[in-house]
């Protein structure tokens, strides 16, 4: 059964939760890579993405979406998605995507591509019409400097972006204009670990929590500019 673990701040285990199959069926653990926390109707929800594909032979993609566990209430240990769908890209190729994040300013899911010679990005809608058809991901842009995304996130006003790879964090801001294009501004490097795949920016933006897929801790990372 598939699992998903809250951790600290400091990286110590706080719950485990056990997903149980759905309104959209049974839940499939292919190879999961990014996870995402949003607000959707003021509900506090978790996106879970499965959308690993190194050797990109899938045709075929799953996002979850599942009500944030309440840590206090552990009698509640088996959960079960909100709602789920699967999709497949625009131009019926196959790619593998570990950088999934939340615009809550559009109501809109972005993926970023990685083994690509730099990130494609694909939107899907947040939450579909008609959940049981497969979505189709389409290509609404790419970013020439960014080569292998290991993890995205997106602020909760919609407004800044953060793409992790494996020694950076580049951020960018949403234009002001009717383009709606995201605009680089700097870099952050931090010291060096193994496979830094995940990331995620703090809820008052001054902090970036890295995590390796070796080490059992978080990297902090402060913001001073």
């Amino acid at each position: 059964m598939p699992i998903i673990y809250a951790i600290s701040r400091k990286g110590k285990d706080k719950a485990v939760f056990h997903l149980e199959a759905g309104p959209g069926g049974e839940i499939q653990a292919n190879d999961w890579e990014d996870m995402d926390a949003f607000k959707y109707h003021g509900t506090p929800y978790l996106l879970i993405a499965d959308t690993g594909d190194n050797f990109r032979l899938r045709f075929d993609y799953q996002i979850y979406i599942i009500k944030e566990p309440e840590l206090n209430n552990r009698n509640h240990s088996r959960i079960s998605p909100a709602w789920s769908f699967n999709f497949e890209f625009e131009d019926g190729q196959s790619y593998d995507v570990e950088s999934v994040a939340v615009d809550m300013a559009a109501e809109r899911i972005i993926l970023l591509t990685k083994r690509t010679p730099h990130a494609l990005m694909f939107e899907l809608p947040l939450k579909p019409d008609n959940l049981d058809q497969t979505q189709i991901a389409i290509k609404s842009g790419e970013f020439k400097s960014i080569v292998n995304p290991t993890a995205l996130d997106i602020s909760a006003d919609g407004q800044l972006m953060s793409i992790n790879t494996y020694a950076r964090i580049h951020r960018f801001h949403r234009s002001n204009d009717s383009r709606n294009q995201w605009i680089y501004d700097y870099s952050l490097s931090y010291k060096k670990l193994f496979q830094p795949e995940g990331m995620c920016l703090s809820k008052n933006n001054k902090n970036y929590y890295v995590s390796s897929e070796r080490k059992a801790k978080l990297l902090k990372i402060k913001i001073n500019q």
